[in-house]
Formats: structure tokens, C-alpha cells, sequence
């Protein structure tokens, strides 16, 4: 089944090789949100991880067809994937949010973690996999839905997020990712020539219905994993 939601790949040298490159990926391209030393730096852990998507100006459709997890585990952990139209900050009651407010289920089931690279393993270590046929599509259309918001959690504080560069305390110009095309592009952690990847929050319990903005959230992190994708050219 594919979700219509408003919005908006040459793999490095450094980016681990995925076990999903069989007949199940051959018609996707896929996008890593680090590789190499990046993914051995500046990293925290959590339960999970809110962010945005945003297709870029000349795409005009982008099909999100799976995710792979980067888990500080080997063991298997139970993982979920939600996803909305916007901005995954917009709530209607500043004073009391409902972050979880329009987020529909995209993927959940069970993953086996790779565990964490070192310096000497970038090159052969890996994502935890999402197998395809477990992740409902989700288009994004320039027409009317260009921004994606992404809910990925555990049930464990297994999941490995990117610190921003800067101090990563404040929740500062996070904002900003909506309607101003010229934001602090400080805030776009990854990109590509298809869509943008913004820093978020990450989420220090679950599920995100308990959790407390002021203490359960840590502004300006990163999702780090591989996303798979069907862009505009072969939907």
C-alpha cells in the first residue's frame, strides 16, 4: 500500500554494504545519512528519534520505500516507524502536545542490531535491516505534501543518533525547517539530489505518548541509518 503525503544515489566509498541489495531493492536507490568516520563520532544513544524530511525544489514525487536502523546491539530488538504530512513539531496545544497527534503506523516487527562500527569496521559494518516487504510506501508529492515527518523508535534505548556540531542542548532555530526556503542550513544534517534530512529530537523513552518535552527530548540530533527510496524519474 502506498500513503500520499505532501512533500519533498551514488552510495560512498565509506558507506556500509547492505544485505537488502537483492530483487526486493534492484528498482530503489538508497541514501546513508553518514558513512566512514561519521559514524564513530559524535554520537548519543535513545529510545528513538523524530525528524523531517523535505523534497528538494526539482522533485516533483519521491516514494519512501524502507529504512535501515543504526542499534548500539546485536541482539534483536522490537523497532517502529511512523511517519505524518509537515512537521513533526506541529501540535495544536503548545501548553499540552500530542506529539504522537497524526503519526500512522509505517513499519514495526523485529530487527537484529549490527551493533556499533569502530575506526577499522566502517567498511564492513552495517545497518540493522528493515525487510522491504515490512515497510508500507510513503509518497511524498511537491504538489501538496513536501515535508515528511518520521517517528523511528525501540522499545530500548538501543538506537544510535548524531550529536549536532554545535552544543545540541538548545533547542535554538529548529523551527525554522518550515515555511522559510532560507533556513539555517546548519539544520540539514544529510542530503541528496532527491530530498533533505533535518536534524530533530531525540526521544529518551517510550512510547512518545509519556514522554516529557522538557526532559525526554534532546534537541538537534540526527537519524543515522539508510533510507530507500523510488524518486520521480522511475515511479
Amino acid at each position: 500500500a502506498t500513503s500520499n503525503v505532501d512533500g519533498d544515489g551514488q552510495k560512498d566509498a565509506d558507506e556500509p554494504e547492505s544485505p537488502q541489495e537483492s530483487e526486493s531493492t534492484i528498482s530503489l536507490s538508497s541514501f546513508a545519512t553518514a558513512s566512514g568516520v561519521d559514524l564513530t563520532l559524535g554520537l548519543n544513544k535513545a529510545y528513538g528519534i523524530l525528524f523531517n524530511l523535505k523534497l528538494n525544489p526539482d522533485v516533483s514525487s519521491l516514494s519512501i520505500a524502507g529504512m535501515d536502523l543504526y542499534l548500539d546491539t546485536t541482539s534483536h530488538v522490537h523497532y517502529e516507524v511512523w511517519a505524518k504530512p509537515g512537521l513533526w513539531q506541529t501540535v495544536d496545544d503548545e501548553a499540552n502536545p500530542n506529539y504522537m497527534k497524526d503519526f500512522y503506523p509505517v513499519s514495526h516487527g523485529t530487527i537484529q542490531g549490527k551493533g556499533l562500527c569502530t575506526p577499522t569496521s566502517t567498511k564492513t559494518c552495517d545497518f540493522a535491516t528493515i525487510p522491504i516487504r515490512d515497510f508500507q510506501k510513503v509518497a511524498m508529492l511537491a504538489a501538496n505534501i513536501k515535508r515528511l515527518a518520521v517517528y523511528v523508535t525501540l522499545d530500548s534505548d538501543d538506537l544510535i543518533v548524531k550529536d549536532h556540531p554545535g552544543d545540541g542542548s538548545e533547542e535554538g532555530d529548529l523551527f525554522n525547517d518550515g515555511e522559510d526556503e532560507a533556513m539555517d542550513h546548519s539544520l540539514v544534517q544529510a542530503s541528496n539530489p532527491a530530498f533533505r534530512v533535518f536534524y530533530g529530537a531525540s526521544v529518551l523513552t517510550y512510547p512518545l505518548q509519556v514522554a516529557d518535552p522538557a526532559t525526554d527530548f534532546r534537541y538537534n540530533k540526527g537519524f543515522l541509518g539508510r533510507i530507500w527510496y523510488r524518486d520521480s524519474a522511475i515511479v
